[in-house]
């Protein structure tokens, strides 16, 4: 249940910042996602680009973020495994997925999850 609060957490802060930047900002944030540049982002792009922040807090490469991993602060949880965590992302992206096309537009993205 940590380990949710916490990816749902990074996820709204990310939806937040997208939401109030300009529309050209949004694009680009949205470019940031899109590998394959067809405009819209599957699952595995928003997994893919949201696993760089796992990637760089895993320090010793384990595949779990451990506490002392994790930033300093009140809101640092329990070991958040790479499994988990993609579990959790997906559960995010089909939240944001607002038409449920299995697909994220820029508009869902820069949304708060639900």
């Amino acid at each position: 249940m940590r380990a949710a609060l916490a990816t749902l957490a990074l996820g709204l802060l990310l939806a937040a910042s997208a939401h109030a930047a300009h529309p050209s900002t949004i694009s680009a944030y949205l470019r940031m996602f899109d590998t394959n540049g067809d405009g819209r982002i599957s699952l595995h792009e928003y997994q893919a680009h949201m696993m760089h922040g796992f990637n760089a807090m895993d320090r010793n490469h384990d595949g779990v973020i451990e506490r002392d991993e994790q930033p300093p602060g009140p809101r640092r949880h329990g070991a958040i495994s790479r499994r988990r965590y993609l579990h959790n992302l997906a559960a995010t992206f089909h939240r944001q997925d607002a038409d449920h096309d299995g697909y994220l537009d820029a508009r869902e993205l820069a949304a708060p999850p639900r």
